[in-house]
């Protein structure tokens, strides 16, 4: 399979690799917190590496914020065409979609399946997961998909897209900076008083809007400052050097209101340093983070999957030898299972007119029939 075939196929046609690079670091973040905390709980073979590996997703959202903030900052601020709403919404749903409710049906499958729960059982839990409502509606992660959760704060930024990004509209580039600095910090100041709050609202775009909107400061850069060309210098892979080890070894309580403006810094180097940018650009590591998708719809259930099936054959191994080759097994199925349904099924969808294709299919061989 040629990294050709699995490079993502964007909307506007323009392909940013540096971030499906950090695409790469963010997925590659969960997806080890996720099996080091289900294979080893409470051990420390990875140790801080993957102590706060779910940062990952916080960085997804920054990487949101910036490529759906980017075409209206374009429109306000350089005069672009206007962003249809109706196509916009429209492209969500056929992009993200199918992919998604695919996935939902596979896991409410295996649960039935392996797990022997009860179809009836699930049956709620499946309706409110696909409607991106199951945190709201059950105040829990998704008995189908625990990881859906973040899909559903990434369905509510959406919505609020359009109207959030009336703050490209402030012209003044100081001023709207400030806006958009003075929001990341009043909300981080917000969540730390209410951090043990109701879980409906730490499930929801309340205790995440401050990562969008760093992705909101880093399109306004991106887009303002550099041009869509930014220069680069080796000081700032400095900036990258000083700035990942604390983002992913800091404690929450120290580190939650300047996390998102860590993570706008080190988002900045990667676009503008030399060595960085260099690795956030290489097609191995751009192809992995455009498959992010996929992975992260499936990287949870493989988890159990893989445990299940190799402890017999590894029984009798020393912990550290068990944990690193189920590691190996695991890494190896997640990139087989993925790129699978990379390719027959995500991949497909990225296509903009791909609705109208099928269709068209489906006429013509229902006319020759």
């Amino acid at each position: 399979m040629q990294v050709l075939q699995l490079r993502r196929i964007t909307s506007g046609g323009r392909f940013v690799p540096e971030i499906d690079g950090l695409r790469f670091v963010a997925i590659a973040s969960v997806v080890l917190w996720h099996f080091h905390g289900y294979a080893a709980p409470g051990g420390d073979t990875f140790g801080p590496l993957v102590a706060h590996g779910y940062r990952g997703v916080n960085l997804f959202y920054v990487i949101s914020g910036f490529i759906l903030g980017l075409p209206f900052a374009a429109h306000y601020l350089a005069g672009r065409p206007a962003v249809p709403l109706r196509a916009y919404f429209l492209r969500r749903i056929t992009r993200l979609e199918p992919p998604y409710v695919l996935n939902l049906l596979i896991c409410c499958a295996l649960l039935v399946a392996i797990d022997g729960v009860s179809f009836r059982a699930l049956l709620p839990h499946l309706a409110a997961s696909l409607g991106y409502l199951h945190s709201l509606g059950f105040g829990e992660q998704s008995t189908i998909n625990p990881v859906a959760w973040t899909l559903e704060v990434e369905v509510q930024f959406y919505c609020l897209v359009p109207l959030l990004a009336r703050v490209f509209k402030i012209r003044s580039p100081g001023t709207r900076r400030a806006v958009l600095l003075a929001a990341i910090l009043i909300a981080g100041a917000a969540q730390k008083l209410c951090w043990q709050g109701p879980p409906r609202a730490k499930l929801s775009i309340a205790f995440a809007i401050q990562f969008f909107l760093a992705g909101f400061l880093l399109a306004d850069l991106y887009l303002t400052e550099w041009k869509e060309r930014p220069a680069r210098h080796w000081a700032w892979d400095l900036v990258s050097l000083v700035c990942w080890p604390p983002l992913f070894l800091a404690g929450d309580y120290a580190i939650w209101l300047t996390l998102p403006l860590l993570m706008l810094a080190v988002y900045v180097a990667a676009f503008r340093g030399v060595v960085f940018h260099y690795l956030f650009t290489h097609p191995a590591i751009t192809a992995m983070g455009g498959m992010c998708y996929t992975i992260y719809l499936f990287h949870y259930q493989l988890i159990s999957l893989v445990l299940r099936h190799t402890r017999n054959i590894l029984a009798g191994a020393g912990f550290d030898a068990y944990l690193a080759v189920q590691t190996l097994f695991y890494l190896a199925a997640v990139a087989a299972v993925s790129g699978l349904y990379f390719v027959l099924i995500e991949r497909p969808c990225m296509a903009r007119d791909w609705p109208r294709k099928l269709w068209g299919r489906i006429s013509r061989a229902a006319a020759g029939s």
